[in-house]
């Protein structure tokens, strides 16, 4: 072979291997881990709402649910590509445990933590649950730290999911309830047996983001701006309207 002609085809190879290495890691496909059921109210607006914004970015995008510390491991360790929901606050909730799930800056929705009873209980704030028996859902880290500040766990039942919640509140083994006001009213409407429980309190109001595995951080900051084109656009707020509308 002409020697000139080796040296460009020799260049040319060495100059394609970056390339060919970048198009064989390019992202087809992620998978978020939920600590909550998929069809809870907080993963029936997320879900599509990632489905889209992922998809604008030429990837296709899967949640499946997993116990709500075992979706945080998976999450954390990059097992799978990120945690479906979970407070803006998280890593302070948290401890900072899960250091390599990177929040995905753009707020998805807001929802209030209400306190249900069957009887007539006075609440104004977090402080006066301390005196009463409260049950909530495992997976909301902020719930588990507001609470341990104020009673022993012994008062504290920590049950893995809304429903089953409600359903000890129900029959009178524990006294108070904490969960989301929508999720929340959907579980009361659900059935006679909670005919009983009223709302008696809303404590405060918690945004609700999805995080990414550090691994995909440049990924990450696109779906954030992506997110806020859909905004924008309206598509965002038709997604969560219609989700609504199936609450009400």
């Amino acid at each position: 072979m002409n020697p000139l002609l080796k040296f460009v085809s020799l260049t040319f190879f060495v100059i394609s291997l970056p390339l060919a290495t970048f198009h064989a890691m390019a992202v087809e496909e992620v998978t978020f881990s939920a600590g909550a059921p998929l069809d809870g109210f907080q993963a029936q607006i997320i879900i599509p709402v990632l489905v889209e914004a992922f998809k604008r970015n030429g990837i296709r995008f899967k949640a499946e649910h997993n116990p709500s510390l075992r979706s945080l491991q998976k999450s954390n360790s990059g097992t799978v590509d990120g945690e479906l929901h979970r407070v803006y606050n998280f890593h302070k909730v948290s401890g900072g445990k899960y250091s390599n799930l990177l929040r995905i800056d753009s707020k998805i929705l807001s929802v209030w933590l209400v306190a249900y009873a069957t009887k007539e209980i006075n609440i104004n704030n977090w402080q006066d649950l301390k005196h009463y028996q409260v049950a909530y859902y495992l997976g909301r880290k902020n719930v588990e730290t507001a609470l341990d500040k104020i009673m022993p766990r012994s008062q504290v039942k920590a049950v893995s999911n809304d429903l089953q919640a409600f359903k000890i509140l129900a029959t009178n083994r524990t006294e108070i309830v904490i969960s989301e006001s929508v999720n929340g009213r959907a579980i009361l409407n659900s059935s006679t047996e909670f005919k009983n429980i009223k709302e008696i309190a809303r404590l405060n109001e918690t945004t609700i983001y999805a995080y990414i595995h550090k691994k995909h951080k440049k990924l990450g900051i696109k779906i954030a701006k992506t997110i806020r084109e859909m905004k924008t656009d309206r598509t965002f707020y038709k997604i969560v309207e219609k989700v609504l509308q199936s609450y009400q």
